[in-house]
């Protein structure tokens, strides 16, 4: 097939996605990533999981199923696994009940999910089901963001690349192969900023508690998500058909839906909690003098002897706030630190698999290109994403935005943060990517250097800064893995 040819296709399907009414293009993009997805999946179906998230996630899920409540590190579980957790826990000396432990330290949304699934299939299935419907979550992006164009008033191309995009994004095509609550996670925090901007175009109670009710199970997902979520509350107070009562019922519907999973927490921990106890933990590990502001598996594994949530709460908060103290000037430069790694390229799960030579050795140039097909995307979402909030002239859906990316990601530069933590912010900004892309010779460069652009000017040289940070602070790492033999470093995660 010629040049001509290939275009000569690309006209016709441009032509027949235009006529396309838009629930019919909702369902194509849908099934064109669905198809994606799964073929990735497929590929990878039958791998072992391979992180200690992932045990752990599974654990808690086949103990829901199994109708023991919430609870992990059974007898069985850490005998089957001995060889791995000898390493850093004491196993003959510590006390590991027949049915696992009552935990209170992972957030239940994803665990539910996943033992939800393990209901229809034999144990050994239960990988091969849980990859294929992450791929079928996943999948939803491309509508999702399409929707979005929708609601925001962009175009149908905008909305088309934007589902593009989103589909082929290179990390979140192979995240639903892991156990990792991200697959839940950022799907419900993409349905919780739509459900929220759609609740006030729709003058109904029953959207202002939907909005809620997502919201509150994002947060019984991830607490941090309880930020963005106060946040909310006070943006459809102004700008809610309902005003401040809009707010009110909104706040109470997402935080009461978390509630009794609050007060079990409370009981368990003998003290007020949330739905999850691990921040003490991850100020542990962000501000240990060791430690980089980042998760250190060395460091990790130093309180995981305490078995109780209650004690490793204590030790590990009174720990961080004395790593504080000691040296506060380090403490204050790490916000900073987590700062480049939070916007940084997502290069952390290239270095662990590539390193550990779970896919052999790859030669270059491919090497570099693959490595550079990972970090790009995120690179250009970010600088694109940026440029299109800066042109959209719906305020109340850009300060919606903002507030969504403030909100979820300041906390991390105080407690710890990774490059995959940044991956919440992907599906959202995608719309804004590819109108920033659409928009990017007509409208915007011509009229970057104005004065009263000077703002957004300035944005993006920081970000970019802060970007190319994230490749200079693992530079080191980078050439090694590179050079020969870099598939055989074996680098912790």
């Amino acid at each position: 097939m010629d040049g001509t040819s290939v275009l000569s296709c690309l006209e016709h399907l441009k032509n027949y996605v235009v006529k396309l009414s838009f629930p019919k293009l909702l369902i194509l993009l849908f099934t064109g990533s669905l198809l994606i997805h799964v073929i990735i999946v497929a590929i990878f179906i039958d791998q072992p999981i391979a992180l200690d998230d992932m045990f752990q996630y599974d654990m808690l899920a086949r103990s829901l199923k199994d109708g023991n409540g919430f609870r992990w590190y059974s007898k069985a579980d850490v005998e089957i696994l001995r060889p791995y957790y000898s390493q850093f826990l004491d196993i003959d000396h510590l006390p590991f009940p027949v049915k696992g432990i009552e935990t209170a330290f992972r957030a239940p949304g994803y665990p539910f999910f996943l033992a939800l699934l393990y209901f229809f299939v034999p144990e050994s299935f239960r990988f091969p089901l849980a990859r294929m419907a992450q791929a079928g979550l996943a999948a939803t992006f491309a509508p999702l963001t399409a929707i979005l164009c929708h609601q925001i008033g962009f175009s149908r191309k905008v909305s088309v690349l934007s589902a593009i995009g989103i589909s082929f994004y290179p990390i979140l095509l192979f995240y639903p192969i892991g156990l990792a609550s991200e697959n839940f996670y950022i799907l419900l925090g993409l349905l919780s900023v739509m459900s929220i901007h759609f609740s006030t175009k729709k003058k109904s109670w029953g959207w202002v508690i939907l909005a809620g009710l997502i919201c509150g199970m994002t947060m019984f997902t991830r607490s941090i998500f309880a930020i963005f979520t106060l946040l909310s509350g006070m943006w459809l107070s102004r700008f809610s058909p309902f005003k401040k009562k809009a707010g009110l019922i909104f706040l109470l519907t997402a935080f009461g839906l978390c509630l009794p999973w609050s007060i079990r927490n409370s009981i368990i921990m003998h003290k007020p909690a949330f739905v999850e106890n691990s921040l003490g933990y991850n100020m542990f590990i962000g501000y240990h003098p060791e430690g980089d502001g980042g998760f250190v598996s060395r460091i990790a594994i130093l309180p995981m002897n305490i078995l109780d949530d209650g004690d490793r709460e204590s030790f590990c908060m009174l720990h961080a706030v004395e790593f504080i103290r000691q040296n506060p000037i380090e403490s204050v430069r790490r916000i900073f630190v987590r700062l480049v790694k939070f916007i940084g390229p997502e290069d952390r799960e290239f270095f662990y698999f590539y390193s550990n030579n779970l896919i052999g050795a790859i030669p270059q140039p491919w090497l570099a290109l693959i490595y550079s097909l990972l970090v790009i995307p995120w690179g250009a979402t970010l600088i694109f994403g940026t440029i299109g909030l800066w042109l959209t002239r719906d305020h109340k859906v850009v300060l919606l935005v903002f507030l969504f990316l403030i909100g979820y990601g300041l906390p991390h530069l105080f407690i710890i943060a990774e490059p995959r933590f940044h991956l919440a912010w992907v599906p959202v900004l995608m719309p804004f990517a590819a109108y920033g892309w659409v928009s990017r010779r007509k409208i915007f460069w011509r009229q970057l250097l104005k004065t009263e652009n000077l703002m957004i000017a300035v944005l993006l040289l920081l970000i970019t800064v802060i970007f190319v940070s994230g490749f200079e602070m693992n530079f080191s790492k980078l050439i090694s893995i590179m050079s020969l033999g870099g598939n055989k470093l074996y680098f912790s995660y």
